[in-house]
């Protein structure tokens, strides 16, 4: 009990907590990815109950972790685990050439994507995913994007 209150405690004003012991603050490191990940009491209480032996362990934590919720995003906030806010992409596409001494076919394309986030210390954008994809892969993932904008106009209204 003494380590799931001194989790909590780290969770709520790390400053207040002395460093001490490692279980503390593996536990407090499990309910804010708990909270970031968006895990409901049962999802927690599984993940719990996989790696504790102790079901009144079990049930304190995620009795507690049920309080906790209803401000983890303010709390994770501080911890500095937000996602990425992307505010820019930029592309290239690359095209295969055909050659004799290779055997790759010609004309295949792939574009390379890089989304970036602003970071206000530097004042400067900064890249936060690169990735490589053909032409059908890129139409895929801007259907679900459109799927996902379509999901927000309906929640909004």
């Amino acid at each position: 009990m003494k380590i799931i209150n001194k989790s909590f405690n780290i969770i709520e004003d790390p400053s207040k907590e002395s460093i001490s012991g490692s279980e503390q603050y593996s536990l407090a490191t499990v309910l804010i990815l708990a909270c970031k990940f968006d895990y409901d009491e049962q999802q927690l209480r599984r993940l719990l109950e996989i790696h504790i032996a102790s079901p009144e362990i079990v049930e304190a934590v995620t009795s507690r972790y049920v309080t906790y919720r209803a401000d983890c995003d303010q709390k994770n906030a501080k911890f500095g685990i937000a996602l990425p806010h992307v505010t820019d992409a930029n592309w290239t596409l690359r095209s295969d050439l055909s050659s004799s001494c290779y055997s790759v076919s010609a004309g295949n394309l792939t574009f390379r994507i890089e989304l970036e986030t602003f970071n206000p210390k530097t004042n400067e954008k900064e890249p936060a995913v690169r990735f490589t994809c053909t032409p059908e892969e890129l139409q895929l993932l801007i259907n679900k994007l459109k799927d996902i904008e379509l999901n927000c106009d309906k929640l909004t209204k």
